[in-house]
């Protein structure tokens, strides 16, 4: 299928193509967001543990448990060492 690109000035004209594709055979892509939005989106981190670290919430997280560091490794790394 054939492309063609509109350049438009408000939401009303997109609003408008998007309705005649209904009656017309072609398809409306919404544009992409801004490059800034997505910039914003990276610098900000989702995740709660990484803004206040606390490497002691981990401690004991084996204690009472039958592993050695050894098992850990082949584990975690198999026949890679």
């Amino acid at each position: 299928m054939p492309d063609i690109t509109i350049t438009y000035k408000n939401e009303k004209a997109l609003h408008a193509l998007q309705d005649l594709s209904r009656y017309f055979d072609f398809v409306v892509k919404k544009p992409a967001p801004a490059k800034k939005a997505r910039e914003q989106k990276a610098n900000s981190l989702p995740i709660t543990f990484a803004e206040d670290p606390d490497v002691m919430a981990l401690a004991g997280i084996w204690k009472g448990k039958d592993i050695s560091l050894d098992d850990l490794r082949k584990n975690a790394w198999g026949n890679r060492i």
